[in-house]
């Protein structure tokens, strides 16, 4: 298979995780995962999205975010970026998921590790912050 990459800009508003999940499932038709495979892929990316909106941008509509979408190998790989550059420790959110029995949220790193194969950050202070999602091929 020929490796293959899908680049959207989308504003920084809640309503825009729903076409996130669309491109990602148009861009998966031809890769063999099961439909619950992507499933849990729209899952992780709508995660990262609303992370991107909420966190990352301050659901700042004059903002944007990138997804980018890609084969490589027998990879699939997402990059999620926001343009906030707001620095956080990944590390202590995953850890306190298991413990925390208040409200909601707060799970989404957690679920992130636990679909994905791998899943880490790259981080721009006051510039912006790109999360790496990273999927084996069936």
């Amino acid at each position: 298979m020929t490796d293959k990459t899908l680049l959207i800009q989308l504003p920084c508003e809640p309503k825009q995780v729903r076409e996130a999940r669309k491109s990602l499932r148009d861009f998966c038709l031809d890769l063999s995962f099961s439909e619950e495979d992507i499933g849990n892929i729209e899952l992780a990316l709508n995660e990262g999205v609303s992370n991107a909106i909420d966190h990352g941008s301050s659901a700042n509509r004059l903002m944007f975010i990138e997804i980018e979408f890609m084969t490589r190998g027998k990879w699939l790989i997402i990059t999620i970026t926001d343009h906030g550059g707001r620095e956080f420790n990944p590390e202590y959110y995953e850890r306190i998921t298991l413990k925390k029995d208040w409200g909601h949220g707060g799970r989404g790193i957690y679920l992130m590790k636990t679909i994905m194969d791998e899943v880490s950050y790259v981080f721009s202070p006051g510039h912006y912050t790109l999360l790496y999602l990273s999927k084996r091929l069936p």
